[in-house]
């Protein structure tokens, strides 16, 4: 094949930690908590967003890449639902993002899961994200007689318990790994509250391939939108391999009971999902970090800690050519994402980002 070999972020086909620059960007010190997935702001595309898990906190690093690089933690007045278990992140249309959460709704504990969870959306203005609405809380506080403050959110959709992954595709519509259905659901948010209401009715989930994808616990699988083709790729854990959807794909299936009175929430039949890359053909054993840049994608998988690279085109036609690979001596790999330098940012859960550059 006349597939190009070797990518400079993975040092060139040398297999080796040696070839490659490799530094801790963020750490324990720096607000990290279990972190699990990382994304840059396109808007400034030196602001790194990390979802940490066992904080329900956002570590933001600003000017990332550069010697005056910095920091901060926060956290959101209503994070023990909203971002509850977070799991993954994306940036959708401007001034928004949107995160998924691996939990059942326990309110951090405090309440038996009762699965009223799903995708959030969010503000990513600095002076609004993870502070508290005065407006919104004045509102809530007289509707309900006691009182209520839900943070900073836009949105949420209620109906993707144990999310491992999201996507975004445009607008607010969002593409999520449902791992209590075993489903890939979308959600589209429609109009947003604004922050910290609570109006969510007019949202529409709709679920795909039910039962075809398996969550691992505790693993996120990652997803990935390419909007060149209407495919959702999804690091599909539990059955060791990166699935496709046909986003286009299926008919009109049975509607669903809802949490909340969606004008839409059904089932689509007949979604056209397959296996996009057999993880044993590549000695995976649970794929999870998922990024597609510049024609490659590459798939972090957390049971060897190995990132692997794929020409897109070859993924594309049914034939996946691997065109590097780079085994790190991480503890447990997670998101991956393509910095603002071209440099290959990465989580490792046990508190560090880590940042992978070319030797020059």
């Amino acid at each position: 094949s006349n597939v190009d070999m070797g990518v400079a972020v993975l040092g060139d086909e040398a297999h080796s930690m040696d070839a490659v620059n490799i530094t801790v960007e963020l750490d324990y010190d720096s607000g990290l908590r279990g972190p699990r997935d990382l994304a840059f702001n396109p808007e400034r595309p030196r602001e790194l967003w990390v979802l940490n898990r066992l904080s329900d906190t956002t570590t933001r690093l600003y000017e990332a890449g550069t010697t005056a690089q910095w920091s901060d933690t926060v956290k959101d007045p209503y994070a023990l639902h909203f971002q509850e278990e977070a799991s993954s992140i994306d940036f959708g249309q401007p001034g928004t993002f949107g995160t998924c959460q691996e939990s059942r709704n326990t309110y951090n504990g405090q309440g038996s899961p009762n699965d009223f969870m799903g995708p959030t959306l969010w503000p990513s203005a600095l002076d609004l994200y993870a502070e508290s609405n005065p407006e919104a809380v004045e509102y809530l506080t007289q509707l309900f007689g006691y009182p209520t403050d839900l943070g900073s959110h836009l949105d949420m959709l209620h109906e993707s318990p144990l999310c491992m992954g999201i996507a975004w595709e445009t607008e607010n519509r969002y593409w999520v790994f449902d791992g209590k259905n075993s489903a890939i659901s979308m959600n589209d948010f429609k109009e947003d509250h604004g922050p910290g209401y609570d109006d969510h009715t007019d949202g529409h989930v709709i679920r795909y391939a039910e039962g075809e994808v398996s969550r691992v616990a505790d693993v996120p699988g990652h997803m990935v939108y390419d909007h060149a083709t209407d495919i959702v790729y999804v690091a599909d854990t539990g059955n060791n391999r990166i699935a496709a959807l046909d986003t286009t794909s299926g008919t009109t299936g049975s509607n669903l009971a809802s949490a909340e009175r969606y004008p839409v929430h059904r089932r689509q039949d007949d979604a056209d999902l397959w296996t996009a890359i057999d993880g044993d053909a590549f000695g995976m054993e649970e794929p999870s970090g998922l990024l597609l840049h510049d024609g490659i994608l590459f798939v972090g998988d957390h049971g060897t800690n190995t990132i692997h690279a794929f020409n897109m085109a070859t993924v594309e036609a049914g034939d996946p050519v691997q065109v590097d690979w780079l085994q790190l001596d991480t503890t447990e790999l997670m998101g991956l994402e393509i910095g603002p330098d071209g440099n290959l940012w990465v989580i490792d859960y046990y508190n560090q980002v880590l940042k992978i550059s070319p030797k020059e």
